[in-house]
């Protein structure tokens, strides 16, 4: 995984590294067909591809059915469809223009999964990376939602309680793992919370099963 590469680089050279998972209100949604095909024309593409690309985002309608009551036709002009094999790529098509400020900050994008990568040594930079994405979201019909966005100081075991803690981030609760595609990691990079689960689960279908 590129993200648990980059983190295992940046803490060669610093005690800590603040892992901040950026969580977009319902990204896939938002997402204005408009933009994704001026962005998506400035991407090296047969033009072929780019036409059937943009042939299936025009003319989308919308209906909904609730209690055999059916709303009128309307046409949209945003959202992508997230469990698709295309969806995703349009999503990351979306965010491609979408860096740190800072050269020392990383930023990695797995479809609408996105994280900031901060050293201790430019922890003070957070505030202003923080605006600057929710900048870019706003300008993207995005919305950056951070009662919903956690952060994680990533350190290696030996250096526990050999630095002094950074202050919280306003508004971004600190965990001590996260959820990263799939895969609970937690702050000292370890997988422990991740293989219980699946031991757990393991056993549980074992129990139903016997």
């Amino acid at each position: 995984m590129y993200l648990l590469q980059v983190l295992t680089e940046l803490l060669q050279s610093n005690d800590y590294v603040q892992v901040i998972e950026l969580d977009f209100s319902k990204a896939f949604d938002r997402v204005r067909h408009h933009s994704l095909a001026s962005k998506l024309a400035n991407v090296t593409i047969l033009d072929y591809l780019y036409n059937w690309i943009v042939n299936n985002l025009s003319g989308r309608k919308h209906q909904t059915k609730c209690r055999g009551i059916v709303s009128p036709i309307l046409s949209i002009n945003a959202s992508i469809i997230q469990g698709s094999d295309l969806g995703p790529v349009e999503y990351v098509l979306t965010a491609y223009d979408l860096h740190p400020i800072s050269p020392l900050n990383k930023l990695c994008k797995y479809a609408d999964d996105t994280y900031l990568l901060v050293p201790s040594s430019n922890s003070p930079s957070i505030p202003s990376e923080i605006q600057h994405t929710s900048n870019w979201a706003t300008a993207n019909n995005l919305k950056l939602n951070s009662s919903k966005s956690q952060e994680m100081i990533v350190h290696l075991p030996r250096r526990k309680k050999h630095f002094p803690l950074p202050d919280p981030i306003p508004g971004i609760e600190r965990a001590e793992k996260l959820n990263i595609l799939g895969i609970t990691v937690s702050h000292t990079l370890t997988f422990h919370h991740h293989v219980s689960t699946l031991l757990c689960h393991q056993m549980f279908t074992f129990l139903l099963c016997s």
